[in-house]
């Protein structure tokens, strides 16, 4: 620390040389007042402008301005002259009118009083002891306003007010405290006892005896100067210490004012200022201050409402700042050797190293004391000592884990902050981990041995404890820790559940599904899989979940939509085993549900619409449909599965698994929808199916194969047959359902010798009666038919003697002149028109096959000489329809009319 003496530049003031009665400077604004009344005031932020003001209420030429006071807030002036006249002024009113803002403080004056010392109350009320032994309390804003609060015996020389907290008095050789004050006038009255202390008595001082700042106090007393604090509880002035006169550097001055900065008190001896810390009293500088001749230094003045605090002093010519240059350094040193730890880490702008330093002092004492776990947290706090000292002195006693715990989880957090560091935070991880384990082991043998209910009651708190503080440090800290080294640690420890908390929250799923599957708890590893869906952890497991634990395991897959079910085919069929053997060995009475099925048929609902599955996902559905030890009773199920899914699967697998397993009745559909209806109808005979195979025979596809038909029912009319039991039904059966493909002469062939005509007769007589009416049908088509033939021969004759009449004046249909001026064409239906006219109408008609006939006619007439062509033909295709009531008109429907203008006008409304 050093202290500057910077002299305030103030010749552009003439009237200043030896005339500076007083100085204060507050809130950055000097006021300096001099002798013959003029005063001064320096807003130090603008330090140019300077206001002069000349003091009008100066009663003669004799009296002078002795002293000023400025309260905390710079507003308030209160002034003494030598006439023992006290005024107060505000700042503001500074200026022309100003004797009309002054107070004479009258009531003051009429006392006959010498003010030593004031202590602002607020901007508007002071307390002010005086050379008599009085205290008054002073209303500046009423000249009236005053009233005496205390009497001591001796002048007070020192008065200090915070309000609500501490007040000080200082009288000669006595000082008293009072602590926790909140009004002024109580305390002083009798409200309460102060601390008093009695030192040596001091001879006569002109300038400050006591000042305050920060909780702390300074005062000079005979020995030299008292200093101590305000924030102990009790005995504040029984524990200052003395600062003796003895020690400072020799001077034939006496300490003539003083102040106090945060850590250091300003002493002024003649006109050398002496600076010592406060802290330890040692002396840290001492300065000169340069003064023209016998020119003496005043006093002190100060402004603590700046951060850092202004120091001045001033002579009766000149004004000084003191500034102190790097005030705390240095300071922490001492603080830590006073054991003040706490306070030489709150200094600002401490160095890394002294940091460093002041947590291994912090720690080294702590320590010493047995607070090993403080001290470990000090430790992790400072990079002075190596991390292998430190565990060295906690690693040796077992009963310094916590400790040595604390220092790791400290050191930890320190180097986060520190680039570049992270080995070192891997490494302080895993021996966390290690130390939890530990720990958490320790415990559990303890829980194991202990019998007290009490105690073990506690134990398994700390265990709680550990285990929640554990979990927070992994989660807090995933990304310096080594996976593999923390399984390691963890699985050779034998902590299961924390090497699971620790997988989970690394999201190792794998590892946490593998340890639920090893542990055997389905539920837990459905979660997992539920929560990851990850594919590859399905198809991995999904025969030993869907085995032990099929129901969960199913409708766990139904809530993850990425399965592929191919991929599932395999465990599917295991299960199917299972359950088949199951099934097999409990026989026909166990009830069971085939979840393997069951997750199939889900999925063909689920995937409707969409792209289609995997053929083999359907064949293996069919598989435990057909294979199924209950299946003999579901074929009829199976079918209609196969009728709704067909083209999804393989025939020929299904065929064949049918009928490896006897189920005749798949088999018999199947070769059905191969069209394989022979393999179909002799299977179903074989079998005693025969409502299977009259169903395949009555198939649509052999509608047009009636031959094939007739030798399947032939087939089942053999088979019925053999039914000796009801051939008369048997018949009736075949004939009624093969819808009269087969005729009783068809049976006949397969009928045995043992078959009686009673057993056929009715169908007999059935088959002559259908017989005899289809003969009857016969002859009344055949006697149609000749009278048709009939009635075509009369219409030729007819045709030969048709003729049309013609009305006189009959005009053509289409150009609508006489029709007898030109060679024209009458049609039976009446139309007749001009064989222009005709030809015109056909060949711009849509009737393409005619018109091209016609202009074919023309072409060929064209090449051909003059009256050569065959006309008959050209009769022939004019005269092959009307052109009016056929197709001819009623294809031009949708042509536009093409209306001459007259026939336009006369549409005209």
């Amino acid at each position: 620390m050093k202290a500057v003496v910077e002299h305030v530049q103030l010749q552009f003031i003439p009237e200043i040389d030896n005339n500076v009665a007083s100085l204060c400077v507050e809130q950055n604004v000097m006021c300096f007042a001099l002798k013959t009344g003029f005063l001064f005031v320096i807003d130090l932020a603008t330090p140019s402008k300077v206001t002069k003001f000349k003091f009008p209420l100066l009663a003669a030429p004799q009296e002078k301005i002795l002293k000023v006071w400025m309260d905390p807030s710079g507003s308030t002036l209160f002034l003494k002259t030598n006439f023992a006249k006290y005024y107060s002024l505000t700042r503001t009113s500074l200026g022309a009118d100003i004797a009309e803002h002054i107070v004479h403080l009258k009531r003051l004056c009429k006392k006959n009083c010498d003010v030593l010392t004031i202590t602002w109350v607020d901007a508007s009320h002071i307390l002010c002891g005086t050379q008599e032994g009085n205290v008054y309390w002073v209303d500046l804003e009423h000249e009236n306003s005053v009233s005496r609060v205390y009497k001591s015996k001796t002048s007070v020389d020192g008065l200090v007010y915070s309000k609500g907290q501490c007040a000080f008095l200082s009288s000669k050789d006595t000082i008293r405290f009072w602590s926790n004050i909140d009004d002024s006038l109580k305390f002083l009255s009798g409200g309460s006892v102060p601390e008093t202390e009695q030192f040596e008595e001091l001879e006569a001082a002109t300038g400050k005896k006591l000042t305050f700042y920060n909780n702390t106090f300074a005062w000079i007393a005979g020995p030299g100067v008292v200093s101590g604090s305000t924030g102990k509880q009790d005995g504040v002035l029984s524990a200052a210490t003395v600062l003796l006169a003895a020690e400072l550097p020799p001077s034939t001055h006496k300490i003539k004012d003083v102040l106090l900065s945060k850590y250091h008190i300003l002493i002024l001896r003649g006109n050398e200022l002496v600076i010592v810390n406060k802290l330890n009293n040692a002396v840290v500088d001492q300065k000169s201050v340069w003064t023209h001749g016998s020119e003496k230094i005043v006093e002190f003045t100060a402004d603590y409402s700046q951060n850092p605090p202004t120091f001045w002093c001033y002579s009766a010519s000149n004004i000084f700042e003191i500034i102190m240059q790097n005030e705390e350094e240095g300071i922490w040193n001492v603080l830590s050797k006073q054991g003040r730890f706490d306070e030489a880490l709150r200094i600002e702008k401490l160095t890394l190293e002294e940091k460093n330093q002041i947590y291994l002092r912090k720690a080294n004492q702590l320590y010493s004391q047995g607070e090993f776990v403080k001290a470990a947290e000090n430790y992790g706090k400072t990079s002075s000592i190596t991390t292998g000292e430190v565990g060295l002195k906690f690693i040796k006693d077992p009963t310094k884990v916590d400790a040595l715990q604390t220092y790791l989880l400290t050191k930890l957090e320190d180097s986060k902050s520190q680039k570049n560091n992270e080995v070192q935070l891997i490494l302080l991880s895993n021996w966390i981990v290690w130390n939890f384990v530990q720990m958490l082991n320790a415990v559990d043998d303890s829980i194991s041995s202990e019998q007290n209910a009490n105690k073990l009651e506690l134990l398994h708190a700390r265990k709680k404890e550990l285990k929640s503080v554990f979990k927070d440090f992994l989660a807090q800290n995933l990304s310096f820790l080594d996976k593999d080294t923390i399984y390691q640690i963890m699985s050779h420890q034998n902590r299961k559940m924390e090497v699971l908390t620790f997988a989970k929250l690394v999201k190792d799923y794998k590892y946490v599904l593998s340890y639920w599957i090893r542990s055997k708890n389905w539920y837990e590893s459905l979660k997992v899989l539920m929560t990851t869906q990850d594919l590859e952890c399905i198809y991995k497991y999904a025969t030993t979940l869907l085995i032990n634990s099929p129901d969960a395991t199913v409708n766990t897959w139904m809530q993850i939509p990425s399965i592929n079910p191919s991929e599932l085919v395999n465990p599917l069929l295991t299960y199917f085993a299972k359950f088949q053997k199951l099934g097999f060995e409990m026989g026909p009475s166990r009830s069971n549900i085939n979840y393997a099925l069951k997750y199939l048929m889900w999925c063909f609902k689920e995937y409707v619409g969409e792209e289609s599955l995997d053929p083999v996902v359907y064949n293996a559905a069919l598989y435990m449909m057909i294979a199924a030890y209950d299946a003999k009773n579901k074929e009829d199920d199976i079918i209609a599965f196969i009728e709704g899914n067909m083209g999804h699967f393989d025939n020929d697998f299904v065929l064949r698994l049918s009928n490896k397993f006897q189920r005749y009745k798949v088999s018999v559909y199947l070769y059905s929808q191969l069209k394989l209806f022979e393999e179909a109808v002799t299977l179903a005979v074989e079998k005693g199916l025969l409502g299977d195979a009259k169903l395949v025979v009555t198939n649509r596809e052999l509608d047009s194969n009636f031959r094939l038909r007739r030798k399947l029912w032939l087939k089942i009319a053999k088979y019925m047959m053999c039914d000796q039991s009801d051939i008369q039904g048997s018949i009736k059966s075949i004939l009624r359902d093969s819808n009269d493909t087969l005729t009783i002469k068809d049976l006949l062939p397969l009928f045995n010798e043992l078959t009686t005509i009673a057993n056929v007769k009715d169908e007999l007589i059935r088959n002559l009666e259908k017989h005899s009416s289809a003969m009857i049908h016969i002859t009344h088509e055949i006697k149609e038919s000749i009278k048709i033939k009939k009635e075509i021969a009369e219409d030729i004759e007819l045709l030969k003697t048709r003729y049309q009449t013609l009305e006189p004046g009959a005009s053509c249909g289409v150009c609508g002149e006489i029709l007898q001026t030109r060679k024209f064409y009458v049609f039976p239906c009446g139309h007749s028109f001009h064989t222009d006219c005709l030809m015109k109408e056909i060949l711009k008609s849509t009737d393409y096959s005619l018109r091209n006939k016609i202009e074919a006619f023309q072409r060929a007439a064209a090449k051909e000489p003059k009256g050569s062509a065959d006309l008959k033909e050209l009769d022939r295709l004019l005269s092959t329809k009307c052109c009016f009531c056929s197709d001819i008109k009623i294809n031009s429907i949708d042509e536009p009319l093409d209306l001459s203008e007259t026939e336009r006008q006369a549409w005209c409304i």
